[in-house]
C-alpha cells in the first residue's frame, strides 16, 4: 500500500511538472525581468491538474505512546524505543549534549578530535584494530559526528548481532581510550584538510565569510591553525570527554526488529550501571548580528568566480519563520522553479547552480545567503542579477503559481517526513533535545498551512535587506575589478594560511 501511495504521488508530481512547462506566458509587466513560467496564466490542462491533486493531507505525526516508548533510566539516560519488523536490523541514534560550541577558545579543535577518536581511538578492552575488526565482522556501521550543539553517534547492525553491537557502542561511549597513535594520525589528517582548504574556492569562501561575519568572538568564526592542532594532546581529549559524556546528558533511540521490553532490558544491561555525574553546561553562544555591508574579495587565478552574498537572518523563535521559508523557496531555495535559479541559470545562462538559503530552524541566528559560481567574465553580471531579484522580493507581489508551488512543496513533504520509523524517532528525540514544546512538529505543519500570499510579501519586505548585503567573491580579481568597483569599494580579505611556519598570528583580524 505504501509503495502504491508513493507511486501515485510521484506520478502526479511528474504530471504537474510537465504541465507547468507548457503553461502560458505571464501577462505583460508582471514581475518584469522574471521567467515567464512564474505568471498566473496557465493552460486549461494546468487548472484541471490542480483540481485532481486535492489539499495536502496532514501527516501522521510521531508521538510517545503505543508505538514509541520513552523511558528514563535511574542514571538519567533518556531512552526511546520503537519496533520496526520490516527488516532484521537494529538502528540506534545517540545524542550527547556537547559539541563544537561547547569548547572554549583555548580548547579550539579539541571537540572535533574527541568525536573522531571516540570512534577511531579504541576502548579499554578493544584496541583500535580490534574495534575495527569486530565492527567489520558483524557488518555493523558505527559513526560519530561532533556537530555544533551535539555529538551524534549512530549504529546500524543486523539484528542477530544486536547484543554485540550494543556492547561495542557502550564501550565506545563509556570507556574510550583515545589511543595516542590514532590521535597523531587524526591530527595529521586535520592538518592536511586545513592546508587543502585553500586549494579550491568553495571551502575558502565559506570559511572566510563566516570569519568575517561571526568574528573570533563566536565559535563559528574560529578556525584552528596548524600550530594549534599540533599542540592538542590526549589529555585534552580526555578532559573534554569527562566534562560532557555522562548518562544524564545522553539520549538514545532504538528502532528495529525487536520487542520493546527485551530491548529495554538490553539497554539497562549495557548502560544502566553507568553512574550519573553533575555536568556544568556553559552558556551557548549568541551571534552578534551586526551588518557588514560591503564588497569583499580574495584574488585567486581560477576560471570561475565563487560568489556568496548575504546578511544576518533569523532563528526558530521568530513567529514569521514559516512565511520566511516559503519566501526563500520562491526567491532561490527550490532547485529549478525559484526566481534566482530561473533568471541566473535558465534565462541568462550565467551559472549551472544558483540559489539561496534562509535557515529558520536553528537556535542561533544564521545568515540569509545567495550563492553561485560563474565564469570570470560574468562575475558582476551574476551578482547584479541576484541582487536585483532580492530587491524585487522586497517590493513586488507573489504570483498564484509561485505561492501554490512553494506552499505545497512544504506541506506535501510532510507526508514522507515521518514515514520511516527511524526518522520519526529522530524527530521526537530532536524535539526533546532542543527543549521544544511536545507539540512542536504539529505546530510547525500548522504554521506552514496558515501562511498566505500577503504573509510572504510582508516578510520579503521585512527580512530581506539589500542595503545590508555582504558581497564576497573568490576569483581572478584582476579580470573583473573595474566592474566590481561599481558595487562599492572592494576590500581584499587575506585568507588564513596553513603553512609550517603558522603565518596566521598577524592575520587574525579581518575588516570590521
Amino acid at each position: 500500500m505504501r509503495k502504491l501511495y508513493l507511486a501515485k504521488w510521484f506520478a502526479l508530481a511528474l504530471l504537474l511538472t510537465l504541465i507547468s512547462s507548457l503553461s502560458l506566458p505571464a501577462q505583460q509587466g508582471e514581475h518584469a525581468g522574471a521567467a515567464p513560467s512564474r505568471g498566473d496564466r496557465h493552460s486549461a490542462g494546468w487548472d484541471k491538474a490542480m483540481k485532481l491533486k486535492g489539499p495536502p493531507e496532514a501527516p501522521k505525526f510521531p508521538k510517545i505512546g503505543a508505538e514509541v516508548e520513552r523511558v528514563v533510566l535511574d542514571n538519567g539516560m533518556v531512552v526511546y524505543v520503537q519496533e520496526d519488523h520490516r527488516l532484521p536490523l537494529l538502528d540506534v541514534i545517540v545524542m550527547v549534549r556537547t559539541g563544537k560550541y561547547y569548547e572554549t577558545p583555548d580548547e579550539l579543535g579539541v571537540s572535533a578530535l574527541t568525536g573522531e577518536l571516540l570512534r577511531a581511538g579504541g576502548t579499554k578492552t578493544l584496541p583500535p584494530e580490534q574495534l575495527d575488526e569486530r565492527i567489520d565482522y558483524i557488518a555493523a556501521d558505527l559513526n560519530v559526528s561532533m556537530e555544533d550543539e551535539q555529538c551524534r553517534v549512530t549504529l546500524n547492525v543486523p539484528q542477530k548481532d544486536a547484543d554485540e553491537g550494543l556492547s561495542i557502542l557502550a564501550k565506545v561511549l563509556r570507556e574510550p581510550q583515545f589511543e595516542e597513535s590514532r590521535l597523531e594520525l587524526a591530527k595529521r589528517q586535520a592538518i592536511f584538510s586545513l592546508r587543502s582548504s585553500n586549494d579550491t574556492p568553495g571551502p575558502m569562501l565559506r570559511r572566510e565569510f563566516a570569519r568575517l561575519m561571526y568574528t573570533a568572538a563566536h565559535p563559528a568564526g574560529r578556525t584552528p591553525t596548524v600550530e594549534r592542532i599540533g599542540e592538542i594532546k590526549r589529555e585534552d581529549l580526555i578532559r573534554f570527554y569527562q566534562k560532557y559524556f555522562h548518562p544524564n546528558e545522553i539520549m538514545i533511540g532504538l528502532t528495529g526488529d525487536f520487542k520493546k521490553p527485551e530491548m529495554l532490558d538490553k539497554v539497562k544491561k549495557f548502560f544502566g550501571d553507568w553512574p550519573k555525574a553533575e555536568v556544568t553546561l556553559p552558556p551557548l553562544p549568541q551571534a552578534n548580528a551586526q551588518p557588514k555591508p560591503g564588497v569583499y574579495y580574495i584574488p585567486k587565478p581560477v576560471p570561475q568566480s565563487s560568489i556568496r552574498i548575504g546578511h544576518w537572518g533569523t532563528n526558530r523563535n521568530n513567529p514569521d519563520r514559516f512565511a520566511i521559508d516559503l519566501m526563500n523557496n520562491i526567491l532561490g531555495g527550490s532547485d529549478f522553479s525559484s526566481r534566482i535559479t530561473q533568471r541566473v541559470r535558465n534565462d541568462e545562462g550565467l551559472a549551472y547552480d544558483a540559489g539561496t538559503a534562509f535557515p529558520t530552524s536553528q537556535r542561533d541566528t544564521s545568515f540569509f545567503i545567495a550563492v553561485a559560481q560563474t565564469k570570470t567574465e560574468s562575475t558582476v553580471k551574476a551578482i547584479d542579477s541576484m541582487i536585483d531579484e532580492i530587491r524585487k522580493m522586497t517590493t513586488g507581489r507573489i504570483s498564484r503559481n509561485e505561492f501554490q508551488t512553494a506552499k505545497e512543496m512544504f506541506l506535501y513533504s510532510y507526508v514522507f517526513r515521518y514515514s520511516e520509523p527511524s526518522r520519526a524517532l529522530a524527530a521526537l528525540m530532536r524535539v526533546e533535545y532542543d527543549r521544544l514544546p511536545a507539540d512542536y512538529l504539529q505546530k510547525e505543519f500548522a504554521g506552514y498551512e496558515a501562511v498566505t500570499t500577503e504573509d510572504i510579501e510582508r516578510v520579503g519586505k521585512k527580512y530581506l535587506h539589500p542595503d545590508q548585503l555582504t558581497v564576497f567573491v573568490v576569483g581572478d580579481y584582476a579580470k573583473f575589478s573595474t566592474e566590481l568597483a561599481r558595487l562599492g569599494k572592494p576590500q581584499q580579505i587575506q585568507p588564513l594560511e596553513f603553512g609550517d611556519g603558522n603565518r596566521n598570528a598577524a592575520r587574525e583580524g579581518v575588516p570590521q
